[in-house]
């Protein structure tokens, strides 16, 4: 609550209660239609951010290359939040004020996210929020008209991850996990815990940590002590990083060590990785019609042998989302791009998607526990291997060099 009550009076000093943003845009046909993408670029949780980044401006590359939307180019106005609360909210409101985006496509981080939101909803702008899954922030704008959510929230993963859970053969008993403490973290053990005991899973440490903490040893230590079958992760990419790493240099060797996908890859787990499980809402592997000419357009915009991360993903369907709902528009006008979000269906890299209400309140989520699945890591690669509808691999558990 203390948080919360921080980020309410931090987002008071920089609000915007004179701002009204029209519901059309008048522009010369020569004008860009500006889309506002505040984002973390530096700091914590820039790896993440980074890589979302580049899949919006796949998505709007891909839009100009074919003329742009309604004879207008899309401009991205892109700024490092840092993932910082009052950072956040000082680059929307310069967004709102200064750059006159028609739109925002980003943020990334839920403590800086919330913050952000908060200082801008009297402005009532369309937002396609491509990151950050706290309940908190669905709770908060996710019954706004004006607001879109791409990334699921956090009890969809908890979800997935408990039926994921549920399908291991043995059944695992004890599960230890390790949270940051944010809003992120904070949301995702609670949901964690009351998914997993409600299906008899025995939960035998929550700790937290704070992202880009160097040293992890005391939380791996008591991890080694707690008996666990499997080891869940929930942090950024960095720290889920540093946590394998640490707690293989440490030999922490559970049955299966899971973590949430956050921008990272398999590279730079390097030996640490092998066997580890990862959850995430989508992977290249995966069985999807239609997936292969996504890959093939993306890939050709990234080094040699470069993997397409789910993050990157993430970004692209989101700026489709709104590119296309645009075009249905017909007119750069809030009220009718705003109607052709609520009610369009959308070819994406998941398949085929549609904005709609999620089960605590949210007007406008376009993933969910439904589209969620799990790889795991090889020697070489990685193989998807839940749920078996888009799987092309079975899931080794106990995982390589498991000492429990």
């Amino acid at each position: 609550m203390k948080l919360i009550k921080h980020l309410l009076c931090a987002a008071a000093l920089l609000g915007v209660a004179t701002l009204a943003t029209p519901a059309a845009f008048a522009q010369a046909a020569n004008e860009p239609i500006r889309i506002g993408v505040p984002m973390p670029l530096t700091g914590p949780l820039a790896q993440g951010g980074r890589v979302i980044l580049s899949g919006i401006q796949f998505a709007a590359d891909e839009a100009n290359k074919e003329g742009g939307v309604l004879g207008h180019k899309i401009e991205l106005v892109i700024e490092d939040t840092k993932g910082e609360p009052n950072t956040a909210a000082i680059v929307a409101n310069k967004m709102l004020n200064e750059d006159k985006v028609f739109a925002f496509a980003g943020g990334y981080g839920s403590t800086a996210d919330f913050a952000m939101l908060q200082s801008i909803k009297r402005a009532k702008p369309i937002f396609v929020h491509m990151a950050s899954s706290s309940v908190k922030i669905e709770q908060a704008f996710g019954a706004q008209p004006w607001y879109f959510h791409v990334y699921i929230v956090d009890y969809h993963r908890q979800q997935a991850a408990t039926s994921f859970f549920e399908s291991i053969t043995p059944k695992p008993k004890n599960i230890a996990i390790a949270y940051e403490d944010g809003l992120y973290g904070s949301d995702a053990v609670r949901s964690s815990q009351e998914y997993l005991t409600k299906a008899g899973f025995n939960i035998v440490m929550k700790e937290p940590f704070k992202t880009g903490s160097p040293d992890l040893s005391p939380i791996l230590n008591r991890v080694k002590s707690s008996n666990a079958d499997i080891f869940f992760i929930i942090g950024y990419s960095g720290d889920s990083i540093q946590m394998v790493r640490q707690a293989r240099s440490l030999n922490v060797n559970p049955k299966l060590m899971m973590i949430v996908t956050s921008g990272e890859k398999r590279d730079d787990f390097g030996v640490a990785g092998n066997g580890l499980a990862v959850i995430g809402e989508w992977a290249p592997e995966q069985k999807t019609a239609g997936l292969e000419t996504f890959l093939k357009n993306f890939r050709a915009t990234l080094p040699p042998g470069a993997p397409v991360l789910t993050t990157a993903v993430q970004g692209y369907t989101g700026m489709k989302t709104l590119i296309d709902s645009i075009r249905a528009a017909g007119a750069l006008d809030h009220d009718k791009v705003i109607a052709a979000l609520d009610k369009g269906k959308f070819a994406t890299p998941y398949g085929e998607l549609s904005y709609g209400p999620s089960e605590q309140g949210g007007k406008h989520q376009l993933l969910t526990d439904k589209t969620m699945i799990v790889w795991q890591y090889r020697p070489q690669g990685q193989e998807v291997v839940w749920p078996p509808a888009k799987a092309g691999g079975k899931l080794v558990y106990p995982a390589p060099g498991a000492s429990n």
